[in-house]
């Protein structure tokens, strides 16, 4: 949103993550590394780029369901699901896009 030519966005005072979202990251990245050496480094920064790009403005991101958002892993098949609530960013985890949307909205529960 816009005011008086400035820019302004949405700030967390609070950044939390699901108990499984490092668990999500590190699956995901074996099983790239399983496929080619390197790729499960690549997919690990690629992922920490994205939670910091939704760190810097969660609002630009589209929505999920209700509050929830995501945002999309460069050069991946996966997504960063999280919600921002009472100025608490809350990182829910990093699922596959092909994945079953109702397990995206199990983390969300």
């Amino acid at each position: 949103m816009k005011s008086g030519g400035v820019s302004r966005h949405v700030v967390a005072e609070r950044v939390e993550f699901h108990p499984l979202f490092d668990c999500d990251v590190r699956e995901a990245a074996d099983w790239y590394d399983r496929r080619a050496a390197g790729l499960g480094d690549e997919f690990v920064r690629l992922t920490k780029s994205t939670v910091a790009r939704v760190e810097g403005a969660p609002e630009q991101f589209p929505r999920f369901e209700g509050e929830a958002r995501y945002a999309s892993v460069p050069k991946f098949p996966y997504v960063v699901l999280f919600e921002l609530e009472a100025r608490v960013l809350y990182f829910a985890g990093v699922l596959h896009t092909a994945r079953d949307p109702a397990k995206w909205r199990e983390r969300l529960a």
